[in-house]
C-alpha cells in the first residue's frame, strides 16, 4: 500500500508547492519552476477500437417499399464504424531552457494551441506536469502513476484471496488424510 501511496503524495506536493524564486534555487526538488513554452506544431491521429461497440439494436424492419427503406440501416452502421475510433490530439512545444516536448492533450486545449501560441509549462521534479495557456490548462501528469495506488491493491487482494484458498486446501486435505489413517486403524476387518 505504501508503494501506491507514493504518486499521490507527489501529487499532491505538486498542488501545494510554491512557484520558484526568479533564479531557481540550486534544488528546485520544493518547488515549481514555471517557464515560458511556444506551440511548435501540433498534430492528430486516429486509433481504431480493437473492440468496437456492438451495433445498436434497431427495431424489425418492414419489408422494403423503394429506395428509401435501404438508408436507415447503412446510417446505423456507419455510426458504428465512427464510434470504434478515437481522435488523439498532439503538441510540440519549446520551452524557455531551448528542450522541445511532446505531449498528448485534450480536444479543448488542442484547439487554443496554435501554432506560435505562447504559454508556460510547470516542472516539477525536472518534468513537465501542467501546461497553461490562456486560461486553458492540460496537465502531463503520467496516467498510470495514479492508477498505481488500484493495480497495488487489486494485487494485494488477488494474492491474499489465492493464499487463502491454498490454506484451506490444505486444511481439508489433512482432514481427509486423517480421517482415512483413523478409519483403517480402527476398523476390525483389518486393511483392505
Amino acid at each position: 500500500m505504501a508503494l501506491g501511496a507514493g504518486p499521490f503524495a507527489d501529487f499532491e506536493a505538486f498542488e501545494r508547492a510554491p512557484l520558484c524564486a526568479s533564479p531557481p534555487p540550486a534544488d528546485p526538488s520544493h518547488c515549481v519552476t514555471r517557464l515560458s513554452m511556444t506551440v511548435i506544431k501540433r498534430s492528430t491521429y486516429t486509433t481504431e477500437d480493437p473492440d468496437p461497440p456492438d451495433p445498436p439494436q434497431l427495431p424489425p424492419q418492414p419489408p422494403p417499399m423503394g429506395p428509401f427503406r435501404v438508408v436507415p440501416p447503412t446510417v446505423a452502421r456507419l455510426r458504428v464504424v465512427a464510434a470504434s475510433r478515437t481522435t488523439h490530439y498532439k503538441v510540440t512545444v519549446r520551452t524557455a531552457d531551448g528542450r522541445y516536448h511532446d505531449f498528448e492533450v485534450e480536444h479543448d486545449f488542442y484547439k487554443v494551441a496554435k501554432a506560435g501560441t505562447t504559454g508556460t509549462a510547470d516542472v516539477w521534479h525536472g518534468h513537465v506536469v501542467r501546461l497553461r495557456i490562456g486560461a486553458r490548462i492540460d496537465d502531463e501528469w503520467p496516467d498510470w502513476k495514479l492508477a498505481l495506488p488500484v493495480f497495488v491493491v487489486l494485487a494485494g487482494v488477488v494474492l491474499s484471496v489465492v493464499v487463502v484458498i491454498r490454506l484451506v486446501k490444505r486444511r481439508v486435505r489433512e482432514r481427509r488424510r486423517k480421517r482415512r489413517v483413523s478409519g483403517v486403524q480402527g476398523s476390525p476387518w483389518g486393511a483392505w
